[in-house]
């Protein structure tokens, strides 16, 4: 009786132990309205630097132009800064989403 007892304890145990993974990693729900679905992502791609040009503003130097090439080959992307020490690439936003 008393080995009977035991074996039943030790079966008992292990169906807990095998039921109790499938319960942690069922899947989750949301409950209401999700906020990160009806969001609008705004897409990025990398735009590397093609060129650093010198900025001429009636007949003066006006700071630099670093020009820079999208990676879909749209329109190219200038900005003007003092220093002519531009940085290599940078995540832009895409032109069509």
């Amino acid at each position: 009786m008393l080995k009977q007892n035991k074996l039943i304890i030790q079966l008992t145990m292990m169906f807990i132990l095998i039921l109790f993974p499938y319960y942690a990693f069922s899947k989750g729900k949301i409950y209401g309205s999700s906020k990160t679905i009806s969001k609008d992502y705004i897409k990025y791609e990398n735009c590397r630097l093609r060129q650093t040009l010198q900025n001429i503003k009636d007949g003066e130097k006006d700071g630099y132009k670093c020009i820079y090439k999208r990676q879909s080959k749209e329109k190219d992307i200038t900005v003007f800064q003092p220093s002519a020490i531009c940085q290599k690439s940078f995540k832009c936003k895409q032109v069509n989403q």
